[in-house]
């Protein structure tokens, strides 16, 4: 199975530092962001790893190489129309995705055992799966935060603006090749984020929830200093070294 590290963003609130570095290269207890998702990935014996690069994509690549440093390896993909959005970058790796691959943010920190058990979860050859928080014990900003409404183990809606809802999105997918259908059909019409082609196969019933409420794995969107400092708050009280060996 491969990974597919969405890393193409500017990440503009986390200006000056984003100003002359990438968001996924911002240090974090001695990492980079980057590096934090790439270790959960190889904790997760993910070792097949495809990065897409954007803004200051170059400083990646040279600051992660091939990947034989951290024990996997690092394909490069590269979206020139990052500032459209996430859903883009998803869509411009497809020809290296054929079968079923996790997707991740790489400015998303996680425990690996939230990965571990996700890339074993059963779904069917044209759905997809999101990790949702339903304890929302890790959601510090729930105004911001990408709002899902789960019955069974199906996602019925998702969106920032939900008013019913009993999780929360946390960028952490296990998707079938059949996403690049519905990407594409949405950037056809103008549509470039993940979050609309996820709505569009929970409205056909091909999105599965991966619910994480009844443990206590921690994971964390870092999109702002305070979010930073909470990060590394909670990797200093969860032993984070477990995590980087």
């Amino acid at each position: 199975m491969k990974a597919l590290i969405i890393a193409a963003g500017q990440g503009e609130r986390l200006r000056p530092l984003t100003y002359t570095d990438p968001k996924p290269l911002i240090p974090l207890l001695g990492l980079r962001l980057i590096e934090w998702v790439i270790m959960s990935v190889k904790r997760a014996e993910i070792d097949d790893i495809i990065v897409v690069v954007g803004y200051l994509g170059e400083k990646i690549k040279r600051f992660l190489g091939d990947g034989s440093k951290y024990g996997v390896k690092i394909k490069y993909v590269r979206n020139n129309f990052w500032k459209l959005g996430n859903g883009v970058s998803v869509y411009v790796a497809r020809k290296h995705l054929k079968e079923n691959f996790v997707l991740l943010m790489s400015d998303h920190i996680f425990d690996s055992r939230i990965l571990f058990g996700l890339k074993n979860f059963n779904i069917e050859v044209n759905e997809c799966a999101l990790c949702v928080d339903t304890g929302m014990k890790y959601v510090f900003d729930i105004e911001d935060a990408t709002k899902v409404k789960v019955v069974g183990d199906k996602i019925v809606d998702i969106g920032k603006d939900l008013r019913e809802f009993n999780g929360v999105d946390m960028g952490i997918f296990l998707c079938s090749p059949e996403i690049f259908k519905f990407l594409k059909r949405n950037i056809q019409r103008g549509f470039y984020t993940l979050t609309k082609s996820v709505k569009d196969l929970a409205e056909r019933d091909k999105m599965r929830a991966y619910c994480t409420g009844d443990n206590d794995f921690f994971w964390i969107d870092i999109d702002t200093f305070e979010m930073l400092k909470i990060a590394e708050n909670i990797l200093l009280r969860s032993n984070y070294t477990l995590f980087t060996q």
